[in-house]
């Protein structure tokens, strides 16, 4: 029963729209009708600036992050039905779906990118920050978010098998990332066509 209800309270946790509050307390606007239609920090910083976009960008994080330090407690502290490595995963998976389809916005959630960091940052450390590495790196390459953003995601799974972690973190990764490519669709189809900005 504790497994089961941190990764729904995860889930829910993962699923708060904080860039849509964020934008709509703020400015009084609905993100999801604005640019791309996206509730992440990437499109606040192109409607309505720096300053709500990393505040979205750290809240979004956190999502990721806040329920998985509460499993580290929990699976330091209680005995469970399955091994630690697993119950993290599904934590952190479990938030990253909450992002990418909250309930609280009809399934219309953000594309995963910041509450993938937050919630293999401390299940993966180095996978994480290889990502966030790789991330950085093409910004020298390419203004295209998306590029930057799907490498990243892509990145942590790949470092996660090269250093034989527990399966469970690698399929947990791998999952995350396909989650960030399927979440990127529409920038894919417009990068095929030349057409993204």
């Amino acid at each position: 029963m504790v497994v089961i209800i941190t990764v729904i309270i995860s889930f829910l946790f993962g699923s708060i729209p904080t860039g849509y509050l964020v934008t709509k307390n703020m400015y009084g606007i609905d993100i999801r009708t604005k640019g791309s239609g996206n509730i992440g920090s990437t499109n606040v910083k192109r409607i309505v600036g720096r300053k709500p976009s990393l505040i979205t960008q750290v809240m979004d994080i956190a999502k990721g992050m806040i329920p998985v330090i509460i499993g580290i407690y929990i699976s330091n502290t209680m005995s469970l039905p399955i091994p630690k490595a697993a119950y993290l995963s599904s934590i952190a998976v479990a938030a990253i779906l909450g992002h990418d389809y909250t309930p609280f916005l009809a399934f219309r959630g953000g594309k995963g990118v910041n509450t993938t960091l937050g919630a293999f940052v401390f299940v993966t450390p180095i996978a994480t920050l290889s990502g966030v590495a790789v991330y950085f790196i093409l910004r020298l390459f390419t203004g295209i978010v998306s590029i930057r953003s799907i490498s990243l995601g892509v990145t942590i799974p790949i470092v996660c098998a090269i250093m034989k972690l527990p399966l469970s973190i690698t399929i947990a990764t791998t999952i995350a990332a396909i989650l960030i490519i399927i979440r990127h669709k529409d920038n894919l189809i417009r990068l095929i066509k030349k057409e993204e900005k």
